[in-house]
């Protein structure tokens, strides 16, 4: 499967031993076992089968569920035209927004809350039916792909019924599948390349041609697959990953066939091809989904917009409701402001209150509005040319004063060096020019694009940082319990100064005067190139998605993913003692995992006891070992393991790539060890597959069915019934 056709045999003690090389060219090279009439007709049974189970009642619930909290909104932004920030690609997005276009809805219903009702006075707000129905198909289309990649492998139509049943009837993969999710289309487009490369290589390897039309149109699609998958979530990234192994095993077993000097032109144009086709074409269509993303999202969405810099929102056409709401004024020195924390809506609060024994600076929800919160602007004295008509910019150098105590902002160091530094407040008498640049702060900005740009209240975010202790303004998650206010802590761990959540915002320009009230309106659109924005907008996006590391109730450690030891409340209601509980197949998951220890122990045995394994294997199981199950295990592992080097949430539904793939390994690696005789009886063979899946089968079947109600949240167990279900930490309700 991932090599070309070379010799995997050598001689050794007198006789004939397999070396273990991944190769499965004689395989891809044999006649299918069955007939086309019987696959087509197990095909469309399992994806009839796999079509009923995604949409059966699946209405129901008529309420947000889980992360249709995120993707239905951004689906109604699109149609309303506003930018929003998402850590995910935009090619599944761009697809609900297509389809609500379709569907003629306005975008007005946004998705608020989990078990937020889509009707209200018998009223629909939104299309979430249709949403739901276009995703249960996307979905279903899976199915006949995993069919279809079996059968390329010349796989018995029993044993692709077999795989493609387990995936139709995993309990999983139908709950995230009957939702506003992005993973059915992540889904198709990784089955999708997987099936198109295996055709591609089955195509060089069965009819010995390259370059001609047909090759290059498989491998096209294989580029348009790849990007497909990178377009929906990074997880493509993976499948990146699996392919690329496969292609670089062949074209090194490539440059092993071909290896002298006349056969080198024709190498490198083996190499630039699959470079282009493989790298360039898919990274175009990647940029090319960025491309309509914005030119869709035109309007500001000052909530969303604000992740990024102050260039790229000036290249939106501003939010005029929004302005009208919450001014967006020029901050100008000697103006009184307060502070607000970007991502807490704390504020920067100081009093003269000598009794008070925490930090003289503090955070607080409450006391905005009294002078305590607010802080007057003042310039570094050195100059001299600075009036109250000045515009502040970021990168300037300036100092604060609290309005309720007169005093002055200051960074001071602590004698112990293993406690943070305190912000304190000083008497402006004594700001002696010793500590004179302790209270000094520069406004830095959160990207270097924005250095010299104006500060607007409402708009702005930067920094709070002083240079003489090299420290930010940080806010801890403790709060005083004696006073209950946050603590306000001087961080001077460099490594913290790109930290999301140490943003700042001027919240409000206190009293500002009649004649600058034209001043949020007077914003104006400022052009910013494609690929400046794509560039800002990936880094954003890589950063935030490492910095999502708070804790979730249903986070869960990437180990406890194959055996289905946990999953996921999706949706409750209390009144009627409903809930959807996302749960995989745990008899199929843990029957996948037996499979592949049983092959990574065979593996072993051929590379340790060759001969052994000659006697005990036919050759088509061997090849099959090297093969199509080499690439498989190579795609679990590549869509698996890299979870384990993420410091984000993590989630049981990101192990979804990773068991589809293990459906396909489990049916090849069966039929393969079954057949274990060089048997030509065809029938035989049949039988003795079918039985075999059938026992494996009745199993499965019975625990889809035993935890349907939980993934589709009907009909009401009883609290028996529920702590039944309560297998390992499964946590259910309404027990």
């Amino acid at each position: 499967m991932l090599t070309s056709d070379i010799s995997t045999e050598k001689k050794s003690d007198g006789g004939k031993i397999d070396r273990f090389v991944l190769n499965s060219s004689r395989l891809l090279t044999k006649d299918k076992p069955d007939s086309e009439r019987i696959y087509v007709c197990y095909c469309v049974l399992v994806t009839s089968i796999a079509l009923v189970t995604r949409l059966i009642k699946i209405s129901f619930p008529t309420a947000v569920v889980f992360d249709e909290v995120h993707f239905g909104k951004f689906a109604s932004l699109y149609l309303e035209r506003r930018f929003f920030f998402d850590l995910h690609p935009p090619l599944a997005r761009l697809f609900f927004g297509l389809i609500g276009y379709l569907a003629g809805y306005d975008g007005n219903f946004k998705f608020d809350y989990v078990g937020q009702d889509y009707f209200e006075n018998d009223e629909t707000l939104a299309p979430f039916l249709i949403y739901r129905i276009s995703n249960a198909l996307v979905g279903t289309l899976v199915v006949p792909l995993i069919f279809n990649c079996l059968k390329e492998l010349n796989c018995y139509a029993v044993t692709c019924l077999f795989g493609s049943l387990l995936f139709a009837l995993d309990n999983a993969q139908i709950c995230q599948t009957r939702y506003i999710f992005l993973d059915p289309l992540l889904l198709l487009s990784i089955i999708a390349t997987i099936y198109c490369y295996i055709r591609f290589y089955k195509y060089e390897i069965v009819t010995k041609k390259a370059f001609t039309y047909e090759w290059y149109k498989r491998l096209i699609l294989v580029g348009i697959s790849l990007s497909c998958a990178i377009s929906c979530k990074y997880v493509g990234v993976m499948t990146y990953a699996t392919i690329g192994i496969a292609v670089v095993f062949n074209i090194c077993q490539l440059f092993v066939k071909l290896k002298g000097q006349r056969h080198r032109g024709y190498f490198v144009k083996h190499f630039v091809e699959r470079l282009n086709y493989l790298v360039m074409l898919p990274f175009l269509i990647y940029l090319f989904w960025f491309f309509v993303h914005f030119q869709i999202l035109i309007y500001d969405d000052n909530s969303e917009s604000e992740f990024l810099s102050e260039t790229f929102q000036d290249s939106l056409i501003p939010n005029e409701s929004f302005i009208t709401r919450y001014d967006q004024y020029e901050v100008r020195f000697y103006d009184n402001i307060t502070i607000r924390h970007d991502f807490s809506d704390i504020f920067l609060c100081s009093s003269n209150n000598r009794s008070d024994q925490s930090s003289s600076v503090w955070g607080s929800l409450e006391d905005n509005e009294t002078s305590v919160c607010v802080w007057q602007i003042l310039p570094d004295i050195e100059e001299n040319e600075i009036d109250s008509d000045t515009v502040v910019t970021l990168n300037d150098n300036i100092r604060f004063r609290n309005m309720d105590s007169g005093k002055i902002l200051a960074s001071v160091s602590v004698e112990r060096k293993n406690v943070s530094n305190r912000f304190h407040m000083i008497d402006p008498c004594n700001v002696t020019s010793k500590i004179y640049e302790n209270t000094l702060f520069t406004l830095f900005p959160l990207r270097e694009v924005d250095s010299g740009h104006i500060v607007s209240s409402n708009k702005t975010a930067f920094k709070i940082f002083n240079l003489v202790e090299e420290a930010t303004l940080f806010i801890d998650s403790d709060i005083n319990n004696s006073t209950q206010r946050q603590h306000i802590y001087a961080d001077n761990d460099m490594s913290k100064l790109s930290f999301a959540y140490n943003d700042w915002k001027i919240d409000e320009v206190v009293g500002v005067s009649n004649q600058r009230e034209i001043e949020p309106f007077e914003r104006k659109y400022q052009d910013y190139n494609f690929f400046s924005k794509w560039s800002e907008l990936q880094k954003a996006m890589f950063m935030y998605n490492n910095d999502l590391s708070a804790d979730h109730a249903f986070a869960s450690n990437p180990l406890t993913w194959p055996l289905c030891l946990n999953g996921v409340l999706y949706w409750t209601k209390s009144e009627d003692r409903n809930q959807i509980y996302f749960i995989g197949n745990i008899l199929a998951w843990w029957f996948e995992v037996f499979s592949m220890v049983l092959y990574v122990i065979l593996v072993g045995v051929s590379v340790c006891l060759p001969k052994y394994i000659k006697k005990l294997l036919t050759k088509d199981t061997r090849e099959t070992i090297r093969g199509p199950l080499a690439l498989f295990i190579i795609g679990w592992a590549c869509h698996y393991f890299p979870f384990f080097f993420m410091h984000r949430q993590k989630f049981l539904h990101h192990y979804l790539p990773a068991q589809m793939i293990t459906c396909l390994f489990t049916a090849v690696f069966w039929e393969s060890l079954i057949l274990t005789s060089d048997n030509t009886k065809t029938e035989l063979n049949k039988r003795r597959l079918a039985y075999c899946y059938m026992f494996i089968l009745v199993p499965v079947i019975s625990c889809f069915i035993f935890y349907a109600p939980i993934i589709y949240g009907w009909p009401t167990l009883e609290p028996e019934q529920i702590r039944q279900r309560e297998w390992f930490n499964i946590q259910l309700n309404f027990k």
